[in-house]
């Protein structure tokens, strides 16, 4: 089954899930999917033992994002890390991710935001709505500690701007 077809049999790719890898396998394929549940709106925080991921949506309609890892992470990844985004979802679609990798800090501000996205396999542009249902994929590698790593998951609906 892939990925896109288990987003669609469950509409969620795993909520508010993560888990910290003692050694980082394949990188390219998303977590399993979740049994179906209510999914919740990209507002607000969400807290997790990898990550506190806080949302907001623009007037102008733009959904931004502050990633930032908690002190169980930072202490677990040490001191410097590696973030990507390997995979993401508009509405069971998979779209080129919005968020490209970065090398900081822990402590840093892992920040982006969406508003224009692309399928993947499609040249054209799409703009994220009310009630789409993103889904997005963080790959956290340490490399203070080469071995060690994690990942966050976050399904949610986009809210009005």
């Amino acid at each position: 089954m892939t990925i896109r077809t288990a987003i669609r049999r469950t509409t969620t790719l795993a909520l508010f899930s993560s888990v910290f890898l003692g050694s980082l396998a394949g990188t390219g394929v998303a977590a399993p999917a979740a049994p179906a549940a209510s999914v919740p709106q990209c507002k607000g925080e969400f807290k997790h033992a990898v990550s506190n991921v806080k949302f907001a949506r623009m007037p102008n309609g733009r959904l931004t994002w502050s990633f930032h890892l908690t002190a169980t992470a930072k202490r677990n990844l040490g001191s410097l890390v590696n973030v990507s985004m390997p995979q993401a979802f508009v509405s069971g679609h998979e779209i080129n991710p919005p968020y490209g990798p970065h090398t900081r800090s822990s402590s840093y501000d892992f920040h982006s935001s969406i508003k224009s996205y692309q399928r993947k396999g499609s040249g054209r542009n799409f703009t994220i709505k009310t009630n789409d249902e993103i889904s997005f994929f963080w790959l956290i590698k340490s490399i203070s500690h080469p071995r060690s790593g994690a990942y966050r998951t976050i399904t949610c609906k986009v809210p009005s701007a």
